[in-house]
């Protein structure tokens, strides 16, 4: 998915974690609707001002590929903490900061606080970070075999 894809599916209405979670979908084996599902409800660092709901959508692509699905399976946990550590490091490392609030400068607490910061131009930078965690989990998610 390219910078063009992004900024559409932003201009659709989707956020951050929609957006990577569904570009992985089908390297994941899930439906896209799937995957805007599970993530509708982890954007803008959860309203906040969290973890980035790009970096949320990341950790999302990687708990369906590596999760634990197992009581008591702490070698799949230790997987996917490891997984999760790596790509909050490197998406750290590319975009300077985890944090919707600092990425953006500004705390959104609710759906009206994201509706009323668009107009202002806080999200211009966002495509950018599902690009970065996108570009870092085509590296980690090897795609799916058939």
């Amino acid at each position: 998915m390219d910078r063009t894809d992004v900024r559409r599916m932003f201009d659709e209405g989707y956020d951050c974690s929609q957006v990577v979670l569904s570009a992985m979908s089908e390297r994941l084996g899930i439906t896209r609707d799937t995957a805007l599902g599970i993530a509708s409800g982890l954007g803008i660092g959860l309203c906040r001002g969290s973890v980035c709901g790009a970096a949320l959508g990341g950790i999302a692509a990687l708990g369906v590929r590596y999760g634990n699905v197992s009581p008591g399976d702490m070698v799949s946990k230790s997987v996917i903490f490891e997984k999760r550590e790596e790509f909050l490091t490197r998406f750290k490392e590319i975009n300077s900061s985890i944090s919707c609030k600092e990425l953006i400068g500004v705390e959104v607490s609710d759906l009206e606080d994201m509706i009323s910061h668009s107009p202002k131009g806080v999200y211009r930078n966002c495509p950018g970070y599902c690009v970065n965690a996108i570009t870092i989990l085509e590296d980690m998610i090897p795609p799916k075999e058939e």
